[in-house]
């Protein structure tokens, strides 16, 4: 009796826990979200025309994207994938187009815009009969001021706001810095500036392409911090800086065809002014060989550091090469010059 009352109750157990599982609670599968397309960004900008070099269009072309936003570089920014910005100065610009989805996922494409001043502003000094100087714009972009300074800064009070202006002959020194600044009717500003002599406006050969030499180099060589490649980098604050100079001394550029140079450059280096060419010829040659002297300087004296001197003299005669021979400088046997341009009115 007592063995089948508790194989009763073992069945009575097993049947319970068989039960108990069965009525476990299932569990719901994980719901999966549907994945959404990531963005796809990218543009295209539609050049500037001559008439309006300070505006341009940008399209964008973009997928699976719920807002883009444009960032100019300038600080303003736009939301549609098609749009016009007019910059309002002269600059290196980073545009960004960014699209983004509901999801917070994003992508992005980056390009620069270049505007650049002497691409925008350009004027011309015609001497008149009288050895006064007109200067007026050449210039394809459409201006509605124009503002006439002289010097190399557009600030102050400028000396005419009419499209022409003009200036007297210059006696001492025999060049200057004019400066004009324009305005278009969207609100854009640029200012360039040119050196002027009583032959017209300079027009810078070196900028060209030459090929610079040097009777005597620097002893760590021409691309070394004071070789002579510092002569025509367009920097006025590096220097071509020698020890052992000689009154042999030349200094030599050969254009890339043949170009009438009737001025030249000159910028003074940082320091020492003993250093400074105080003495020489300048003159020009169709086969490197031959010389013909366009222009003597004498004595030419200056304290003032970085100083841009201009020295301008009748030629009409296109040369392959152009030298200077440095005859003295100020005191020692070291020379220095911080930039030398070859210019032309032609």
């Amino acid at each position: 009796m007592r063995k089948k009352y508790t194989l009763t109750a073992f069945s009575i157990l097993l049947a319970f826990v068989i039960l108990s599982g069965g009525c476990k609670k299932a569990v719901d599968p994980p719901v999966t979200e549907a994945e959404e397309p990531k963005p796809q960004v990218t543009f295209t900008i539609g050049a500037a025309t001559q008439k309006d070099p300070f505006t341009y269009s940008f399209k964008g072309v973009v997928k699976n994207y719920k807002e883009v936003i444009w960032s100019f570089g300038d600080g303003t920014s736009a939301y549609d994938t098609e749009v016009t910005h007019t910059y309002l100065i002269p600059g290196t610009y980073k545009v960004i187009l960014k699209a983004l989805n509901s999801l917070g996922y994003w992508a992005q494409q980056e390009a620069q815009v270049i505007i650049r001043a002497q691409d925008i502003v350009n004027f011309t000094a015609e001497p008149q009969v009288d050895g006064s100087l007109k200067l007026q714009p050449k210039m394809s972009a459409e201006i509605q001021d124009f503002s006439w300074y002289i010097g190399t800064a557009a600030t102050g009070v400028p000396i005419a706001t009419t499209q022409t202006a003009i200036i007297p002959k210059l006696t001492t020194p025999d060049f200057t810095y004019i400066t004009l600044k324009v305005k278009t009717a969207k609100g854009a500003e640029a200012y360039y500036s040119k050196i002027i002599t009583n032959f017209g406006d300079l027009k810078d050969i070196t900028g060209n392409g030459v090929d610079l030499s040097v009777s005597l180099e620097h002893s760590a060589g021409s691309t070394s911090a004071e070789g002579s490649l510092k002569l025509i980098d367009g920097s006025n604050t590096t220097k071509y800086l020698i020890s052992g100079y000689t009154n042999t001394f030349w200094m030599q550029q050969k254009v890339k065809s043949p170009a009438v140079v009737n001025a030249y450059v000159f910028v003074s280096g940082n320091d020492v002014v003993n250093r400074d060419p105080m003495t020489w010829d300048f003159v020009g040659s169709q086969d490197g060989i031959t010389w013909v002297t366009l222009d003597s300087r004498r004595d030419i004296k200056s304290d003032v550091r970085f100083e841009t001197r201009a020295y301008a003299f009748n030629n009409t005669t296109a040369y392959n090469y152009y030298r200077v021979n440095v005859k003295a400088v100020r005191s020692g046997t070291s020379i220095q010059l911080s930039e030398w341009r070859l210019m032309s009115t032609y």
